[in-house]
């Protein structure tokens, strides 16, 4: 059910409207790995089954107060609100081994079977209100208000509300002689925005276990009945300027986002505690950028025109605190390959890399063996300022208009910031990279020996000469610190049509048009591997996720579409 509402209108100073919404379905998967493959040879046949059924229903209702005249320069208008969200999902699960008949694909041809069930619940119910009050139409004030309760967080803590302001001031209408010369607004924002934790992050749910006499126990997540909500607390300004009749037109917008008391899922903890992960508050970000559009139509006549738009975006995300004064967090899902994870630091950026990099002395000098000749790493996860963060990116469209023709484009362009070609060192580790023809070749690694004089104003420069043909450890051991390739940049020509607009009529048609059009065709790029715009994981993964890590990522196909369009 997509949507069912109903408005009633009882009174002639407002009305209520209602709105409910189920969306409902079921996934059903199957793994079969034969008796015969690779894997499925040790269990002589291996099958999983799981059926997933999943329900999210939304139910909110408004009571909307009608714009009021309290004089003649001022009105107010409003709302009540309330909103519930509710949702279910089951999971039935089963693994069966041992196939009794190697070609009959059923649970019931195994031998061996488990099963399990999950069931995941959450509850999520708010009450809120907005005002606004609207003075001689160029002078806004909005205030809003919300109170939710989540099943999510340990009664006691499961009420939180946050509030926000905003206001606007159309100035080119409060002073009208600026309009010969301009029109504007400036914008200002303070709000406060909370968030529930996932299911079951309190209090886990038991599970049955496999063990020699059953029973029940939990998974690896320990409780932790302190959790309380997470907030983010924002401020925004920003400016729209017209100029010449609205064909030169600027948006500009500054703004600081920073959460308080953030929850940080799967933290590892002490083993003598029974359980290996938490959930935990008390992260801390930064986030603050600037963006800006400009939009303007060079070129405006009956038969030619030209519109053009231009986004720029920059923006600094910093961990400013973690956790019980943990020293990194990392989401186990990005730690893809080697020794390279989405880790972060209080200090560092949001996107940062740590990894087992190659030590150095206080001069920045890579520290060699004295024994091998060979770079040593660092035993534990450090950071080397590695950033995949962007220092910009650009959007730029442009629209041309020749009587029934139009031509438009998008081109992308980023500057800065790093990526992880993991499958690059994939191949390299292994001797199947362009990298490796030069194997046979000696070579001495530039760098100092680590002979307790690296710190010293006059250290062991290195000397010793390597031959990797001989020495298989040099690649088997290389680092993936000589991977991440920094400060990539890239010019894409993301989308570029070309359409005709058919005779009024044509097919019956109201209006009609022809087209083609192409997606990424076109990249400039100082990267190394197929594309930079990667992402070793997909977008549920929590965190930053796994932009900017390349390991075995296809790059973005090439688009080509026609066809026509037709209103009637």
């Amino acid at each position: 059910i997509a949507n069912v509402g109903i408005t009633l209108t009882p009174v002639s100073w407002g009305n209520l409207k209602t709105n409910i919404g189920t969306d409902a379905y079921t996934n059903s998967n199957l793994i079969l790995r034969n008796p015969e493959s690779v894997v499925g040879a040790a269990y002589n046949g291996l099958l999983d089954l799981a059926d997933l059924i999943q329900r999210n229903t939304n139910v909110q209702t408004l009571l909307n107060f009608n714009s009021r005249q309290l004089t003649n320069s001022i009105s107010v208008s409003g709302l009540l609100g309330n909103s519930i969200a509710d949702y279910k999902a089951t999971t039935d699960a089963a693994t069966g081994r041992d196939f009794l008949d190697p070609n009959f694909v059923s649970m019931n041809n195994t031998n061996l079977r488990t099963s399990q069930t999950t069931i995941e619940q959450r509850r999520l119910i708010g009450a809120f209100g907005q005002a606004s009050i609207d003075f001689r139409n160029y002078l806004y004030l909005n205030v809003t208000g919300r109170n939710d309760w989540t099943s999510t967080i340990p009664k006691g803590r499961n009420s939180f509300f946050y509030p926000s302001f905003s206001a606007s001031f159309i100035f080119s209408d409060a002073f009208p002689g600026i309009q010969r010369f301009m029109t504007g607004k400036l914008r200002a924002a303070v709000a406060s925005v909370g968030k529930d934790a996932r299911p079951y992050a309190y209090r886990p749910a038991l599970q049955y276990k496999t063990t020699a006499y059953g029973g029940y126990g939990y998974n690896f997540w320990g409780p932790n009945l302190d959790l309380k909500p997470e907030f983010a607390r924002s401020r925004e300004f920003g400016a729209e300027l017209s100029f010449l009749n609205d064909r030169l037109g600027l948006d500009a917008t500054v703004y600081r986002k920073q959460t308080l008391d953030q929850i940080v899922n799967d933290i590892r903890g002490s083993y003598g505690t029974g359980f290996i992960l938490f959930n935990l508050n008390g992260a801390s970000t930064r986030n603050k950028g600037v963006e800006l559009t400009l939009r303007g139509t060079p070129i405006q006549r009956d038969a030619f025109s030209w519109d053009f738009q231009a986004n720029y975006a920059h923006e600094r995300g910093i961990v400013i605190s973690l956790p019980h004064a943990l020293p990194e967090s990392y989401v186990s899902d990005t730690w893809l390959y080697g020794n390279v994870r989405n880790g972060t630091m209080p200090g560092l950026s949001t996107m940062s890399l740590t990894g087992l990099f190659y030590l150095r002395n206080k001069a920045g000098n890579i520290l060699i063996d004295p024994t091998s000749g060979l770079p040593i790493r660092s035993q534990s996860f450090i950071d080397r300022g590695y950033d995949r963060q962007p220092k910009y990116t650009i959007g730029l469209t442009n629209t041309f208009r020749r009587n029934r023709l139009t031509l438009d484009f998008l081109v992308d362009i980023r500057r800065g910031g790093d990526v992880f070609n993991a499958t690059e060192h994939y191949l390299t580790a292994r001797g199947l990279s362009t990298e490796t023809l030069d194997r046979d070749q000696p070579r001495v690694i530039k760098g100092v020996l680590r002979d307790g004089k690296e710190d010293t104003p006059n250290p062991t420069i290195n000397n010793i000469v390597i031959v990797p043909s001989v020495q298989t450890d040099y690649y088997r051991t290389i680092s993936e610190e000589l991977f991440i390739e920094k400060n990539i940049n890239w010019l894409r020509l993301r989308d570029i049509q070309l359409s005709y607009q058919l005779p009024a009529g044509f097919l019956g048609a109201r209006n009609s048009s022809v087209f083609i059009k192409g997606t990424d065709l076109a990249l400039w790029t100082n990267y190394k591997g197929l594309d930079p715009i990667v992402n070793g994981n997909s977008a549920a993964v929590g965190g930053s996720g796994g932009a900017g890590i390349d390991f075995g990522n296809f790059p973005i196909p090439r688009g080509v579409n026609f066809g026509i369009r037709a209103g009637f």
